[in-house]
């Protein structure tokens, strides 16, 4: 059988933001620690040191810079999940039954598509995947 692959393009969106967005946070914490720990003997303690110690204030909250560093390898693992998982395989010859995205109208087919005309609005769209049988 045809395998036909659905690719998202909000979860592209989604996951390439949290993975921008989380480098960005490691990226700004390590321009900040890297003059205070570049004279160091050993860069990874005196890194590890420094991040514990010192704060990054926001004007109404602080954080400790390891929890600015937590949260943005935290970004990254989950824009990399997303981004994963951004795909809905089904293969042809199934019968499926598709939904509009826009009038949440379904209806079935015998060939999975990855855009069709919804026959209800008749908009040219992604339908989302309801359920498959073989």
């Amino acid at each position: 059988m045809k395998r036909i692959t659905i690719h998202y393009v909000t979860h592209y969106v989604l996951g390439f933001a949290l993975c921008l967005v989380g480098l960005t946070v490691l990226l700004a914490v390590l321009w900040k620690a890297w003059p205070n720990v570049f004279a160091s003997q050993d860069v990874l303690s005196a890194l590890e040191v420094y991040l514990w110690a010192d704060e990054f204030d926001f004007g109404f909250y602080r954080l400790k810079l390891m929890h600015l560093v937590m949260m943005g390898a935290g970004a990254i693992v989950f824009g990399v999940l997303v981004l994963a998982v951004r795909r809905q395989v089904f293969y042809a010859g199934e019968h499926v039954l598709l939904q509009c995205p826009f009038c949440k109208n379904q209806w079935k087919v015998s060939r999975a598509k990855a855009q069709v005309e919804c026959p209800h609005c008749l908009q040219f769209v992604q339908p989302t995947l309801v359920k498959t049988r073989k």
